[in-house]
């Protein structure tokens, strides 16, 4: 999720919270003021109609709501009655809604002139009122929605104007390359945190391409300086093998340094290409048919396959294309093809499947390897003194290089899984 749409996922819930808290509370507030005001008319009436008895009897005589919306009972004389005023709410039927609607009531006891107890209740019909408080629910409902979406929408604009020279600086970043000869430059901006974040990053970029370059340089000298004395020594051992004056001890003891310094070559050969992988020096890209090369890597390795006595089959699902570096995608295959027919047994099979968006390589083995391991650099499931322990490494890294999922598993036969996005 981008960070705008983070924040603003935040600061809508907050905004959702404490308007509807406040909405909520001033709706209490208006329910409260209404009733305080009907409550205030209540106790009007009630000091006019016990004025009015005082001087006309008709009025104790009400026992029903009428026109004056009040009714009055006699109470026995004796007991000791609370002359306090009881608000209440009620409903009651109105003949002009037909249909039952709130009132607001007021019981109270008085005493007539003549001291006589009597129970006053005085009603007043809330119907407006309940009306008024409805309408101002809605519009309060209503106000809260279009507040809630008009603060998000003008934080969105606020928020991606804000934060525009960054994803333009995130752009540029994501487009740099170590080694490419193009210097990172961050986007001018208005805030000091982008400012300072791109700053840091021109000197961070700077330091890693000179290292890049010093590395790069290092690792073709090194290369560079040792591939020729390997290959003095080896020219030197097969001068050496002609000659007719050694024995056959010492043949063999040349013989197994001439296998060391091979496998040192390659050792050699293997670590500058993982390390030109990481350093992503392979940079032409093109469309690679997959079904093709593995049947042209199938075909190379026919005679070295029948040697091992391992039967190779490639089955052609769906047709595999995927952009890569040439050079890559062959090593890629090569190494997985190379490493099942060395780890077969004689008489053992290999099957290459290749499908819509994965190639499978599956060779027959009896025991699993470890999972977690394997893709290890100069990690060994054998005794093989030729094998480098970097075929697999090599594998994983180009993968990751491209984004590509490695998987193995071992289900009677050894599985090894290359995803494709």
């Amino acid at each position: 999720m981008k960070l705008r749409y983070y924040t603003l996922r935040y600061l809508i819930i907050a905004l959702l919270a404490v308007i509807a808290l406040w909405a909520s509370l001033y709706y209490v507030v208006i329910l409260d003021e209404v009733y305080d005001n009907i409550d205030d008319g209540l106790k009007n009436s009630k000091i006019l109609i016990i004025r009015e008895s005082y001087a006309n009897d008709d009025i104790l005589n009400i026992r029903e709501y009428g026109i004056n919306q009040f009714k009055v009972e006699p109470l026995p004389k004796g007991p000791l009655y609370d002359f306090s005023d009881k608000f209440s709410s009620d409903f009651e039927y109105m003949e002009y809604d037909d249909d039952e609607e709130p009132v607001r009531l007021l019981k109270t006891v008085f005493n007539d002139r003549h001291g006589n107890p009597y129970k006053l209740t005085i009603r007043a019909s809330m119907v407006e009122e309940d009306e008024l408080l409805e309408d101002l629910m809605t519009a309060l409902i209503a106000l809260y929605i279009m507040l809630v979406v008009s603060i998000a929408l003008l934080n969105h604009f606020i928020l991606r104007k804000v934060w525009k020279s960054f994803y333009v600086m995130l752009d540029r970043l994501k487009g740099f390359k170590l080694g490419s000869g193009v210097k990172f430059e961050a986007p001018t901006s208005p805030v000091s945190e982008f400012k300072v974040l791109g700053q840091e990053l021109e000197k961070v970029l700077q330091q890693n391409e000179t290292v890049y370059s010093s590395q790069k340089q290092f690792i073709e000298n090194a290369s560079h300086e040792l591939q020729t004395p390997l290959a003095i020594s080896l020219n030197k051992l097969e001068l050496l093998v002609e000659n007719n004056n050694l024995s056959e001890e010492q043949l063999i003891e040349i013989s197994k340094i001439n296998d060391t310094l091979n496998r040192l070559v390659r050792l050699n050969k293997s670590l500058l290409m993982l390390s030109k992988i990481e350093n992503r020096q392979f940079e032409e890209e093109e469309n690679i048919d997959f079904n093709t090369l593995i049947n042209e890597l199938t075909e190379e390795f026919r005679d070295f396959a029948d040697y091992k006595e391992v039967t190779v089959n490639a089955i052609n699902v769906a047709q595999l294309n995927f952009t890569m570096n040439k050079g890559l995608a062959v090593t890629l295959v090569n190494n997985l093809l190379k490493n099942a027919i060395i780890h077969t047994k004689a008489g053992g099979s290999l099957e290459i499947i290749t499908d819509k968006n994965r190639l499978t390589f599956l060779n027959t083995g009896e025991t699993p390897l470890d999972k977690n391991k394997i893709f290890d650099r100069f990690f060994r499931s054998t005794l093989n003194e030729q094998s480098t322990g970097l075929g697999l490494a090599i594998v994983q890294s180009i993968a990751s290089n491209y984004n590509l999922k490695v998987e193995y598993e071992y289900n009677q036969k050894h599985i090894f899984r290359i995803i494709f996005p």
